[in-house]
């Protein structure tokens, strides 16, 4: 969990710092041809994203600074999980629709209902500091603040968007176990006889709710 915060509020750092650039670029474009219009609906051939003429690798490096990608997901999937305790199916279904009541500092989610059928109201209370997200609402905002662009690029109603060399779109659920596996090696995370780490969501689930009820 130490290793996602801190993987967290690198992502949400990197991502403010390209809010911060390209509201300098909307106060000054370079070129007099480019538009209002386009600057306000983030025209990605502007920045460089769908211009085939850049490379691979240079479209990527634009679009680690605006959007959510592939290798951003597995700390904010795990620190999500431990916070919120909710199931992986529901967790990387959740939708971008909700209530922001920042008077009561709650975010109201509304999500299916397993147990009754229909749907059920998923609610948060805001706790967060300056530094970092507390809670799950925190990171629910914190998520769905980081991922606006790509959801509006790709007209979705989810919450995990994110940027892809094909696009911007939503969160391919049997992607999440490898995303994982490839996090934990980078962190050289191990578990308790030493051996290379290879969580899953429902691992960590079940870990970190285990924790709680022993006071740790």
């Amino acid at each position: 969990m130490r290793a996602a915060v801190g993987d967290a509020v690198a992502v949400r750092d990197r991502i403010d710092r390209g809010d911060s650039l390209l509201a300098a670029y909307r106060a000054d474009p370079p070129s007099s041809a480019v538009t209002d219009v386009e600057i306000e609906s983030l025209d990605l051939h502007v920045l460089d994203l769908f211009d085939r003429t850049n490379s691979p690798a240079r479209r990527a490096d634009v679009a680690r600074g605006l959007f959510l990608t592939r290798e951003d997901l597995a700390p904010l999937l795990v620190l999500g999980t431990g916070l919120s305790g909710l199931r992986p199916s529901e967790l990387v279904n959740l939708p971008a629709s909700h209530q922001h009541d920042a008077v009561r500092g709650t975010v109201t989610i509304r999500v299916p209902d397993r147990r009754h059928g229909g749907h059920a109201n998923l609610r948060w209370e805001l706790r967060a500091s300056d530094d970092q997200p507390l809670g799950p609402g925190d990171l629910y905002l914190m998520v769905h603040r980081l991922t606006e662009r790509a959801r509006r690029a790709s007209d979705s109603d989810r919450l995990w968007c994110l940027w892809s060399l094909t696009g911007p779109g939503t969160l391919p659920p049997r992607s999440v176990a490898p995303l994982l596996k490839e996090w934990a090696h980078r962190h050289r995370l191990s578990d308790d006889a030493g051996l290379p780490l290879e969580p899953t969501l429902l691992q960590v689930r079940r870990a970190y709710a285990s924790l709680l009820a022993s006071g740790g």
